[in-house]
Formats: C-alpha cells, structure tokens, sequence
C-alpha cells in the first residue's frame, strides 16, 4: 500500500500563485515493513503580494547608480581636460575621480552616523565642501575653454546625484528620542571601550611575548623588578627621609652626634701605663645604654644580578690581623667593589656563560643542572622554561663566539 500525503488547496481567488517543482516522501507498506522514498512532484504555490515600496526603492537606487556613474564620468573629464597641461593625461583623469569619490564616501558615512547627530553633521558638510569644490573645478575647465555655459551645466550633474542619494537615505533616516538617542550611544560607547582595551592588551601580550624571545635581556630585567618588588621598604620619617637605623628605645635620648663614645676611663690612682694599650675595663656604674650616633647612609645603588668569579664561589680567606672580614675578602675576590654585596641569583646569560668556561663540552642536561646550582636552585618557578631558555642561551652564545673566532 503506497502513502502519499495530500496538500490541502490553499488557493484564493485574487492571490498569485505559481507551481513547482517539489519533493515529497512516499512510504511503501508491505507484510508490516514500511520503505519511505522521495518522489518528484509539481503544485501550486501562493506567492505574497506584490511589495510597491520596495520595488520602487530598489529603482530609485538603479537610476541614482546610473546617475552617479554619469556624473563621475562627466567630473572625471572635465577636471582631467583642466589638470592635463600640467601632468600626465593618464594621472589627471585618475585624479578627477577624487571629487565624486570623496562625497560619496562622505555620504556613507553620514548614512551609518545617522543615529548620532553630531558625527552625522560632520559627515554631511564634509560631503558639501567635496561636491562644491568640484563643480568649482568643472565650471572652471568651461570657463577656460570659454565654454561658461557648459561648465555650469556640467557641474550640476554631481548635485543631481548626491541630491538623489541623500533623498534615497533619508527613508532610512529616523528622528530618534533624546532618550532612545542617548541610550543607543552610551551602548555604543561600552561596546568600543571593551574593544579597545582588548585590541590594547592583545598588542601588550605579542609585545611581550616578543621581548622574551629576542635574549636574557627581558629575563634580567625581570628578575631585578621581580626582586626589587620582594625587598622591605623603610617607611620615613618626619622629615620625609627613610631612618638608617633602628629608632631608640622609648625613654632613651641619642646622644650627640659630635660626642664621640670612647672606651672606660683609667683610674688616676693606678700606674700610669707606658704603652698606648688602654688598661682593663673596671667595673662601672649602670647607666642608660648610649646608641652610637646615626651614621649618614648613601642611597642604595640599583639592584643588579650577581656576578661571582669562574669558579662560582669564593675560596680565599682572610689573613689574620687583617682589618677586614672574611665576607668583604670574598666580595673582593669576586671582582666587587669593598664594602658592597652581591644582591640575588645570577642571572642566565651569566651563569651559562661561567659553566661553559668550566667545561665547553658538557651535555645540555649538565649544563642545565650546572646553571641551577650556580642560581642556587632558582628556576624561575617553571622548569621547562629554564631548560628552554638555558639552551637556547648556550646555542646562542656558542654561534656569536664561532663568528667572533
């Protein structure tokens, strides 16, 4: 038994209609076992009513096409046949279609503007200043070849065109609310405030992405603000100067910074000593502990990477009856200035650089253990950024001392 539904007429008198062409399923029924197939049949179809407005807009919009075209190619003439005793023809005709262009560009803008009235006004007497000074251009050509007439003529072609477009636009042009207005614009203002700042940080991103892979130069200047950003800061004083040292015990005035603090005073009484060595310490009445004076500080220098010698510490030690320590002993030895101290990890370049001269012909994954063990186990808190970036330092400090051989 075969299946074929039916559509039910739908047909009025006075309404169109047209048949075709359509397909339809058709199910087979046999001992129960349906098979649906698609078959090829023709009907009618009612078509909506003729829409007069739009059939009358879309050729308004062809003959203001066909206008436009005509008008540019009068504009491009005539302003061709004026700038030709002075270029070449091929370029003074291409330069004559810059008048049309430019209105018509200004037209669009203020088509899509039309909501904000403002930028649309802007739009609006950027396209008349265009359309006037190429008319001015056309009725000059006439004027030259005596034609005034002619010229004049011409150059209201352009005003018929823009005067057909701007006609055709205004059926899209809606008078909006002061409210509807203000709120469509502050849409606008949130939409283009979350593209920019995302176009802002994606040109970041790729800017930093960029630094990183150029060298270790990115990666030692964040490794000193990273650092920088980990040390305490001294909150200051009254008078707006951060204190040197520690404030005193409340109860406790400092003493006078030109009173210097010396050693105890030897009894009078007692043998006078002849040599310059102070006698022992006698016992002396408690008193109120003096702090030593406050030192003046120099500013602190800028924090930069550590840099120790080939052997990555320091072995010598300090003579005895030497004035100074062992730490400034040390310091020297590894090429600082006395008094000074080596602040933070050695920095990659740096590193890489000390383990290749130990031994030029270690292994990547040596290399890479010898580089953490001279940053004192700091890997940057990403392992696998470490070895990449150790190896790419040592490829590219062994290509610059191959071309520098």
């Amino acid at each position: 038994m075969t299946e074929t539904p039916e559509t039910p007429p739908t047909w009025q008198p006075g309404m169109r209609r047209k048949r075709v062409r359509v397909e339809r399923p058709e199910t087979t029924v046999i001992d129960g076992r349906p098979s649906t197939r698609m078959v090829t049949v023709e009907e009618w179809v009612t078509l909506p009513p003729r829409d007069w407005d739009e059939i009358i807009r879309r050729g308004a919009i062809g003959v203001a096409v066909v206008v436009t075209l005509l008008a540019a190619a009068g504009t491009t003439a005539s302003v061709g046949g004026l700038l030709g005793r002075m270029l070449h023809p091929g370029v003074a005709y291409a330069v004559g279609a810059v008048y049309t262009s430019s209105w018509l560009v200004c037209l669009g803008i203020e088509h899509i503007e039309r909501v904000d009235v403002t930028r649309a006004a802007r739009a609006r007497n950027a396209g008349w200043v265009m359309l006037l000074i190429g008319m001015g251009a056309v009725i000059t050509y006439g004027h030259e070849i005596n034609q005034l007439p002619a010229g004049v003529v011409g150059s209201c072609l352009d005003l018929a065109a823009k005067g057909l477009w701007w006609l055709i636009m205004g059926l899209d042009r809606v008078q909006l609310d002061a409210g509807v207005a203000h709120w469509v614009a502050e849409q606008e203002q949130h939409m283009a405030g979350r593209f920019l700042l995302g176009t802002r940080l994606a040109r970041l991103n790729r800017r930093a992405v960029q630094m990183r892979a150029s060298g270790p130069e990115f990666q030692a200047a964040e490794a000193i603000l990273t650092q920088a950003a980990h040390q305490p800061q001294q909150l200051p004083d009254a008078s707006g100067q951060a204190p040197a040292v520690s404030a005193p015990v409340s109860g406790q005035a400092p003493a006078p910074a030109a009173v210097p603090v010396s050693g105890p005073v030897p009894d009078p009484s007692g043998p006078t000593p002849s040599t310059p060595t102070p006698p022992p310490a006698e016992p002396t009445p408690p008193t109120a502990p003096v702090p030593p004076p406050a030192a003046p500080v120099p500013p602190a220098p800028p924090v930069t990477p550590a840099v120790t010698g080939a052997s990555g510490s320091s072995e010598q030690q300090a003579e005895p009856g030497q004035g100074g320590g062992q730490g400034d002993e040390q310091h020297q030895a590894q090429g600082g200035a006395p008094g000074l101290r080596s602040v933070g990890p050695l920095s990659i370049a740096a590193a890489v650089r000390q383990a290749r001269t130990e031994d030029p012909k270690q292994s990547d994954a040596d290399m890479v253990a010898r580089v953490l063990e001279l940053r004192g186990g700091d890997d940057g808190g990403d392992r696998v950024k470490f070895t990449d970036t150790v190896t790419r330092t040592r490829r590219r400090q062994e290509a610059k001392d191959r071309k520098t051989a």
